[in-house]
């Protein structure tokens, strides 16, 4: 009897892995500008807005890549939130303009707080919001500036992550799962109607960002990108999300595995909560795909392996190895041997969901940056 029930865990497997398709099944990525269009009589005065905390590391990369663009932006505002490193000086000297950001009032986050007043400060007609720690190659702003002849739009890029050191791999599922997450990137209308945005790079007009009320509407929100988006839907703001693969990368934990646990936990049941309800359905039901696959291939090394329950697991793990493949390379520069060894990683990402689950439920907070964040 045992042998016979033990076929339904490759089954299931099989049967779930195409939930997939359902999130990240069309890829949208940045057009290229067009090369014969004629320039515009009056240029698009993008202001670029970067929210630094110790950021000493970053913020002197990203700047360099901003001032190598082939179409410069507006203005550069790097807003200084109390770094006690030399965020500041480093962003002087490559010639942006520095705010230092005012101590944060009671009820604010670190980062809307940061945003809002950069954007207080800015006079373009669209605002670019970008973390400290991308890098931008330099057709992004002349790429970016294109879409701008769609004003009606909000805009939000997905930077490639580059990996540089083995445990960063460990990424790999949580990129994943921010993908699916903004519900931007599967069936037509979920992706026009329902989409979130990305909070690492947003591309918002002047107008739009005053008549949402700007970051104060998402003041306490550690993942403000998500609230910012339900606002702007119910405006009926259309939100449009892109990967930024040959156009914006970012690396996001370079200074270890105790850092790369720190960032992904933080806000992580809140990014669960607010992730529209047609993607965390289709990305639960693959996530459980994965591990219905793992259960499968340690039941190979049992005596209850039959030839067909054999046949059926190597199949389950092959499609999603291959699915894993394509989704990595969409999300970074994961390597091949990471795909084909998947279930490690996704050990780790099924570890911190239930360490994120547990904290959330004692009432703890996580530690970034030098403040507490729940």
């Amino acid at each position: 009897m045992i042998p016979i029930a033990i076929v339904i865990f490759p089954i299931l497997a099989i049967l779930c892995a195409p939930a997939i398709w359902c999130v990240l099944g069309r890829p949208h990525r940045l057009p290229l500008p067009q090369k014969s269009e004629s320039k515009p009589s009056k240029p698009i005065r993008i202001s670029i807005i970067i929210p630094a905390r110790n950021e000493e590391e970053n913020i002197g990369k990203l700047l360099k890549t901003i001032n190598h663009q082939s179409q410069p932006p507006y203005e550069v505002i790097v807003v200084n939130d109390g770094s006690s490193d030399q965020t500041a000086s480093v962003a002087e000297q490559l010639g942006a303009r520095v705010i230092n950001a005012a101590p944060l009032p009671d009820g604010w986050n670190g980062k809307p707080w940061a945003c809002q007043q950069g954007a207080g400060a800015a006079t373009g007609q669209w605002f670019l919001f970008l973390d400290a720690d991308l890098a931008l190659e330099k057709r992004t702003i002349s790429t970016l500036a294109g879409l701008c002849d769609q004003p009606d739009k909000v805009y939000s890029v997905c930077p490639h992550h580059g990996i540089e050191k083995t445990y960063e791999e460990l990424s790999v599922f949580f990129n994943i799962l921010m993908l699916a997450g903004v519900n931007a990137f599967g069936p037509e209308k979920q992706a026009t109607n329902n989409s979130a945005l990305f909070g690492q790079c947003m591309l918002i007009s002047r107008d739009h960002y005053q008549s949402v009320g700007g970051h104060a509407e998402v003041k306490d929100k550690v993942l403000e990108n998500f609230y910012l988006a339900n606002r702007l839907k119910a405006l009926g703001i259309t939100r449009s999300c892109f990967l930024g693969k040959g156009f914006i990368t970012m690396r996001m934990f370079p200074h270890g595995i105790g850092e790369l646990w720190a960032g992904w936990k933080k806000g992580f049941a809140s990014g669960a909560a607010n992730t529209p309800r047609y993607a965390l359905v289709a990305s639960s039901i693959w996530i459980s795909s994965l591990m219905l696959t793992l259960v499968s291939a340690a039941l190979t090394l049992t005596p209850y392996a039959s030839a067909p329950f054999m046949i059926l697991a190597a199949t389950a793990y092959l499609i999603h190895v291959g699915q894993c493949l394509y989704a990595f390379k969409s999300a970074g520069t994961f390597s091949v041997w990471n795909a084909v060894f998947f279930p490690l990683s996704l050990l780790f990402y099924l570890t911190l969901f239930f360490y994120s689950i547990l904290d959330q439920k004692r009432g703890k907070t996580t530690q970034w940056k030098g403040r507490a964040v729940s």
